[in-house]
């Protein structure tokens, strides 16, 4: 999921846009802004300070590692074994449904990322959220979310968890940022190309053919003039800056430049330059490989997006894909981590 900002600039920017998520109704439910996690990281990690605090020490108890949760609801940092935190993200961020395989892929690319946080970049906790780090919920959150299925679920991905338990994605001897999402467009975008700068070298474009078979690959929604022009004004005011609308709404989108895995570049709206990364967090769109036509006949935006999440990484529905062609758990992380080991 995976040039770094500060964190503060980070949190600047979240709360710049947060009023964004606030426009209600069709705009948002149509775009399909994600609402129960982010798949996996909406940005990498920040750089830490010079002289970052010591990470946090794994003790040893009778359930093995012990790792430090921020949980959003109560703002208390919980010690919880690591095992159990693996279980509640496993919960969180995939499907229980999906293969074993899948599951055991996706149990190792949390616990990396974990360890990466902790030991390359100093925290000294992480978020429950899944827009800041990796969603994780509790034993009680999982038997509401699974009802009479609870026991079988839980079964399922304890023995994921079980299964893998301590193994590491390394890159030059350190554990990587295992980024990952729900659905690409069918090929990875490589971390330097969505978020910039040049590192994690092991993040690049991958083909993940098997995601143009999951159901909701593709969504195309239908938004009014009024509506497009409502969000892009409060991003604009949001963000101290001026998009030049006029009175066509066929001009408003230029024809945007593609990477070479094809998600949106740059795009000018209103004569004002934006990243497809940019729009997409603007419109609360599934990714950034999208496209925005206007029909002028029927004077109605139509809005198509391909995937959803960033697709940087490892796709969750690829992983299940090709762990229901009979790859394992290793060779689907070696496939979206290249260049890794798994030890």
């Amino acid at each position: 999921m995976k040039q770094h900002f500060f964190f503060g600039l980070i949190i600047l920017l979240l709360l710049l846009l947060m009023p964004l998520f606030g426009l209600g109704g069709q705009l948002k439910q149509a775009f399909g802004a994600r609402a129960e996690n982010n798949s996996g990281h909406s940005q990498p990690p920040t750089v830490p300070a010079k002289e970052p605090a010591p990470p946090v020490q794994n003790t040893k108890s009778s359930g093995g590692e012990v790792i430090s949760v921020m949980r959003g609801g109560s703002g208390k940092t919980e010690e919880i074994a690591m095992d159990e935190y693996l279980l509640g993200v496993l919960a969180a961020e995939m499907p229980a449904n999906s293969h074993e395989e899948a599951l055991k892929a996706q149990a190792v690319a949390s616990y990396t990322y974990a360890r990466y946080r902790m030991e390359v970049m100093g925290a000294q906790a992480l978020s429950d959220s899944g827009a800041a780090e990796q969603e994780y919920i509790s034993r009680e959150e999982r038997q509401r979310r699974w009802g009479e299925n609870f026991g079988l679920n839980e079964a399922k991905l304890r023995g994921a968890v079980d299964a893998v338990r301590g193994e590491t994605v390394t890159y030059a001897g350190e554990p990587i940022f295992a980024a990952f999402h729900a659905v690409s467009h069918g090929k990875t975008e490589s971390a330097a190309s969505y978020w910039g700068g040049t590192g994690h070298p092991y993040l690049q474009a991958i083909e993940s053919p098997g995601d143009r078979l999951a159901p909701d690959y593709s969504k195309t929604v239908d938004v009014t003039p009024d509506e497009m022009k409502e969000a892009l004004q409060a991003a604009a005011k949001a963000n101290d800056c001026k998009f030049d609308l006029g009175d066509d709404p066929a001009k408003w989108f230029a024809k945007p430049t593609r990477s070479e895995s094809g998600i949106v570049r740059e795009i000018a709206v209103g004569g004002q330059a934006l990243t497809g990364r940019g729009l997409r967090e603007i419109l609360g769109l599934r990714s950034a490989d999208f496209t925005v036509d206007y029909d002028e006949k029927d004077t109605m935006f139509t809005v198509t997006t391909r995937g959803y999440g960033h697709s940087v990484g490892m796709s969750q529905y690829g992983a299940d894909f090709m762990a229901r062609q009979g790859s394992g758990y290793r060779e689907i992380l070696g496939h979206y981590y290249q260049g890794c080991e798994i030890g």
